[in-house]
């Protein structure tokens, strides 16, 4: 007989509180101050709720914690779904609440016995029973009726069990929504030639993720990083998506008149002021008999690119970024050298993934499009 696989984790409410008073308070320390507990002990909470949900929520500065895009977007919905649980339970008793036995409870009142409650949250029916009791503890009175055939809801309890529902609910709509946001860092020319020409295929493959992507010039490091996944040129970790090489390229007008390396002097030369070493490594290796161009340097690749496709000079051009240009025949390689990098287009996690996560999901799509 198979086993089912356990039901899906609800949003831990402690967690939840801890992220609601740090972004209410500004901070760990007023926040735990404001509490009465430690800033260690909301940290670890934060990073808890991070790992389960996917979602980064607090990026680290010199001597403090900013909340990221995504936290500051849940604030105002978080405190609301707090308020309204606190409406829901208010016939039990008064703030505050006791928010690691909630779910427990919930199931408890739905199913109408602990283990039917168990079996819906893939927990003992021993387990569901603790957390009745704490519920019951912090109501000050019993909530359900215990006899030897089993247990009942009293009808004060039943009542607010429609309410109390859809309050949990919100919460696991809360955090599924901020789940669906994927952060890419990546260098400026991987994302504009390699990233954004498969952004739809991207899309079409997870629906009801979305993408942000932010343009860096070097593989972000750290802890507490905003960001799920990053696309650079590198030669150790990560995952390798297109193994680069060096060759210079242009327009087909322009290759038409290059019968061999010696022609470069009479053409301009293209090159990006971040790899300002291309044009000497190319010729040492693949026409160690000619003078090395001095190349007109731009800042942006996607801007000598454009000014290669338009017929303004010759590209030294690497070929994990113009794999596109090249199929097509909109840039050609007039020379039939081209120099193997070290360096190749990898693909880093910057965080742990939860397996299913939007992250994961996104993650295993640029794979198969490389």
């Amino acid at each position: 007989m198979p086993v089912a696989p356990p039901p899906p984790r609800p949003p831990s409410l402690p967690h939840l509180a801890a992220l609601d008073a740090v972004l209410r308070h500004g901070g760990y320390a007023a926040a735990g101050a404001a509490l009465g507990v430690s800033p260690g002990a909301l940290r670890a909470k934060l990073r808890a709720l991070e790992t389960a949900s996917g979602v980064a929520l607090m990026t680290a500065r010199a001597h403090s914690v900013r909340p990221t895009p995504e936290a500051e977007a849940l604030a105002p919905t978080l405190r609301q779904a707090f308020h309204r649980l606190e409406q829901a339970l208010a016939p039990l008793g008064a703030p505050p609440l006791p928010l690691g036995s909630l779910h427990g409870f919930e199931a408890a009142l739905r199913h109408e016995g602990f283990a039917a409650a168990g079996a819906a949250l893939g927990l003992s029916p021993g387990a569901i029973a603790a957390q009745v009791r704490r519920v019951e503890g912090w109501a000050g009175r019993a909530l359900f009726e215990r006899h030897a055939q089993g247990v009942r809801p009293m009808a004060d309890a039943k009542a607010v069990q429609p309410a109390l529902a859809a309050s949990l609910g919100a919460f696991s709509a809360l955090m599924a929504q901020g789940a669906s946001l994927v952060r890419i860092a990546a260098l400026p020319a991987v994302a504009q030639l390699w990233l954004a020409p498969r952004l739809p295929a991207l899309r079409a493959a997870c629906p009801g993720v979305q993408v942000s992507v932010t343009a860096l010039e070097r593989l972000p490091e750290g802890k507490r990083l905003p960001y799920d996944l990053a696309l650079f040129m590198g030669e150790a970790g990560g995952h390798v998506l297109a193994e680069d090489a060096l060759l210079p390229v242009c327009a087909p007008a322009l290759a038409a008149r290059l019968d061999g390396p010696g022609d470069l002097s009479a053409v301009p030369c293209l090159e990006d002021s971040a790899w300002p070493g291309d044009w000497r490594r190319w010729c040492a290796s693949a026409a160690p008999g000619i003078a090395v161009p001095r190349g007109v340097a731009h800042s942006l690749y996607a801007l000598a690119v454009d000014e290669a496709l338009a017929g303004s000079g010759v590209l030294m051009g690497h070929r994990a970024l113009l794999t596109r240009h090249l199929a097509v025949g909109t840039l050609v390689a007039p020379f039939a050298a081209s120099v193997p990098l070290a360096r190749a287009l990898r693909l880093y996690r910057l965080r742990p993934l939860r397996r299913g996560s939007a992250a994961e999901r996104v993650a295993q799509a640029l794979r198969a499009l490389a």
